[in-house]
């Protein structure tokens, strides 16, 4: 497979707002059910870049998912979406979020390719 077509998938999968969808299902529901896909995104987002070594292609997907969740968390108007996420504001806490999910696919990538490929040159 091309490293294009990978990126390009992975930017088109990336465009679904996945931390504004577990915000939303905390504000709306009190469920913590809604980071489910947030989870499954970030490990399949990692999975996918480890294993194609497209490894630019984590932050950039990050990215892009940030920015639709940015969107759609700006133009949301529920009630309570305000208070729910103290101390953060809701645009902060999904920085506070997306910042620990690109710290722990940092720190993933960093244990798992960077290490083995140090210890593959000794």
């Amino acid at each position: 497979m091309k490293k294009w077509t990978v990126r390009l998938g992975i930017l088109l999968v990336s465009v679904c707002p996945y931390v504004f969808w577990g915000m939303y299902a905390d504000a709306a529901d009190r469920s913590m059910k809604g980071y489910l896909p947030l989870l499954v995104w970030a490990a399949a987002l990692y999975w996918l870049t480890v294993r194609t070594r497209d490894i630019p292609a984590l932050p950039v997907g990050n990215l892009v998912s940030f920015l639709s969740s940015y969107w759609f968390t700006a133009h949301c108007r529920l009630e309570n979406w305000g208070w729910i996420f103290k101390p953060f504001s809701p645009p902060g806490f999904l920085k506070a979020v997306s910042a620990l999910v690109l710290l722990a696919q940092g720190i993933l990538l960093w244990v798992f390719v960077v290490r083995k490929e140090r210890s593959n040159k000794t």
